[in-house]
């Protein structure tokens, strides 16, 4: 009976791992806005006024949505219809969301200091 508690208690101490590529973190991040869970979704943008205005929008426009339409896009899937790598540390990741299929969606990616990054000010401006 110890050792049982002990391994639960150990196995809740684990660290959750950070994913590591430009598409982990796409899908993470988007899993994340999906889920409605921004604060963690923040931890994935480029921290500067316009990432975090960006990620404010979006916060709010979630707000607006119903109980059902909310439901319906926590189900989706995300289908990742193209990744662009631009250089080593640069990338355009083409998406798709299964409940809406013919909206297409961009995400740019960002490597800096080892970590994969959003930058949603692509997102919404389309500027590289």
């Amino acid at each position: 009976m110890i050792c049982f508690v002990a391994l639960v208690f150990l196995g809740c101490n684990e660290k959750k791992s950070l994913p590591d590529s430009d598409i982990d973190v796409a899908r993470t991040f988007i899993r994340n806005i999906q889920d409605n869970n921004f604060d963690e979704a923040a931890n994935f943008i480029l921290t500067d006024q316009e990432n975090k205005a960006a990620l404010a929008k979006l916060k709010k426009d979630a707000k607006s949505k119903s109980t059902s339409e909310l439901e319906k896009y926590q189900m989706a899937d995300i289908i990742i219809d193209e990744i662009e790598p631009l250089n080593d540390s640069v990338s355009i990741i083409n998406y798709a969301i299964s409940s809406n299929r013919t909206q297409k969606n961009k995400l740019k990616l960002i490597k800096r200091n080892g970590q994969w990054l959003v930058d949603l000010k692509y997102t919404f401006s389309g500027n590289l």
